[in-house]
């Protein structure tokens, strides 16, 4: 024959797949069931395998692009010629989603860590902090051992309401920065380094990546300010029952959108962008080492250990890449608040003129280790936040592509059940894998016709159906087209083979 029927009962498998007719790892359905006009009920639809039918991820991708390299069988898909794949549209959305999700668990960690660095600040103002003690004492006298010790204080004073001040700007600020931060990050990757275009080196070197998510981090950065600087100034305020806790400068806003209203009403626009460059600078490394440990931790794990692309990947690249971005992060961050969150006359800062100022002023006066003060609230809140990020995105993506697959299927389906009874008999088969493989030049009829007979009985035959009056259900429709997938690759790999009588 034209193509090889090893794999037609567990025999060698070019791609290393699993065989869909091993009855040992996939038994006979049972009966689908149909609704009254005999179509597939879509709330019962079968778990779609996916096997030759999916791509090997992308491993320089974070949003987990498929490398395109398997052969796509046209005749699949009869409506579009090819499957369904993300669109842009698909993986902004996504990126902004995943991190605005993580938020409502990691927001009590980000709280407490502004409050102890803020209280710090204070102690250094009051000249109150006794020489070798590390406790962080507020204004009103309330002591701070530790980044645990504020969230349990905070939740004692304030409830749950204070420690997830901040929460609406956060959803905001996490939405806003990584549409871009994440969404960005592919076509960037895709502009420096496509894969088709170095086929002898498809993994990007470390330096591309980081260039790409510096890039992305500083467009993040420059995009969710307004709602950071408002988050910042929310998670220190204190409510009139509370000013004993108070940290910080305090600005009395009622919400985010006054918060915004006085900012802009006092400063003007340009005082919604306080500290951009600060921001900018934090993302710009953060976000570079974020995505460049993201992507190579999934790379490796993926291609030389042999992972599975799913949840568990996702968590353990995002806590990696969690702590890479806390050790580079946490001494803009330290900088950045305390700069964020001092008073302003004539829209100048009373403490720091700048963010270099401020640098100068920690150096001199707390010396080199104040820059990781907060550090452990900050990996508390960085770690699970980038593990859960991921850990969303990866799901929503999965289960969006997952969509699209099905709607690939039932499409295909209904389009070769020429007679609409919910049923593809040998008749339709054989009119599919005709448009799958059609006949070569100088074939003739009978031999072609023989093929055709013979890979529409090896369809059939992957699923458990013997004879000429069998039907395959939608169910049965999965393991049909990878059956498909693979006469029509063996087909390909012998390329120059004619046809021969059996």
């Amino acid at each position: 024959m034209w193509f090889h029927s090893a794999n037609r009962r567990g025999g060698s498998n070019p791609y290393g797949h699993a065989d869909v007719s091993d009855s040992s790892k996939y038994p006979p359905p049972p009966p689908p069931p149909v609704s009254k006009n005999n179509t597939p009920t879509p709330s019962r639809a079968p778990r779609i395998a996916r096997g030759l039918m999916s791509a090997k991820p992308d491993s320089s991708s974070v949003m987990g692009d498929a490398v395109h390299d398997h052969v796509v069988v046209p005749a699949l898909y009869p409506l579009h010629g090819h499957p369904r794949r993300l669109g842009p549209v698909e993986r902004f959305a996504l990126s902004a989603l995943a991190p605005a999700v993580a938020v409502f668990f990691t927001n009590p960690f980000d709280t407490a860590k502004w409050v102890y660095i803020l209280a710090a600040n204070d102690l250094q103002g009051q000249k109150a902090k006794s020489k070798g003690s590390s406790a962080a004492t507020t204004s009103g006298g309330v002591v701070y051992r530790n980044s645990f010790d504020a969230i349990f204080k905070i939740i004692r004073h304030e409830g749950i309401q204070g420690i997830q001040k901040g929460l609406f700007p956060a959803i905001l600020k996490e939405g806003s920065k990584n549409f871009f931060r994440i969404g960005m990050y592919d076509p960037f990757m895709h502009i420096l380094h496509n894969p088709a275009l170095n086929p002898d080196h498809p993994s990007a070197p470390p330096w591309k990546r980081m260039l790409a998510g510096a890039l992305c981090g500083v467009m993040g950065a420059f995009a969710c300010n307004p709602f950071e600087l408002v988050k910042t100034r929310l998670q220190s305020q204190v409510s009139a029952a509370n000013t004993h806790q108070a940290v910080g400068h305090q600005f009395e806003y009622r919400g985010t959108w006054d918060a915004l209203v006085k900012t802009v009403t006092a400063d003007g626009v340009k005082g919604l962008y306080r500290g951009s460059t600060l921001s900018m600078a934090r993302s710009f490394v953060g976000s570079g080492a974020n995505l460049t440990t993201y992507s190579m931790m999934k790379e490796d794990l993926i291609m030389k250990r042999g992972w599975k692309d799913d949840w568990i990947l996702d968590m353990i690249a995002g806590m990696g890449s969690g702590i890479m971005s806390c050790v580079f992060m946490n001494p803009i961050d330290v900088v950045r608040t305390r700069y964020y969150n001092q008073s302003y006359v004539n829209g100048k800062g009373t403490l720091y003129s700048s963010g270099f100022d401020a640098i100068k002023h920690i150096v001199k006066v707390e010396g080199v280790a104040s820059f990781y003060k907060g550090f452990t609230t900050h990996f508390l809140r960085i770690g699970p936040h980038f593990c859960l990020t991921f850990v969303f995105l990866g799901m929503f993506r999965r289960q969006l592509s997952e969509a699209y697959h099905y709607l690939d299927m039932r499409e295909a389906f209904l389009s070769f059940d020429k007679d609409g009874n919910g049923f593809i008999d040998r008749t339709e088969l054989t009119a599919v894998m005709r448009n799958v493989l059609p006949r070569p030049n100088g074939v003739s009829d009978g031999d072609y016709d023989r093929a055709i007979s013979s890979a529409t009985s090896r369809v059939l035959d992957s699923v458990g159906i013997v004879g000429d009056n069998g039907q395959a259900s939608f169910r049965d429709y999965p393991r049909m087209a990878e059956e498909i997938q693979r006469i029509y690759v063996e087909r390909r790999n012998a390329a120059g083979i004619l046809f021969k009588s059996s």
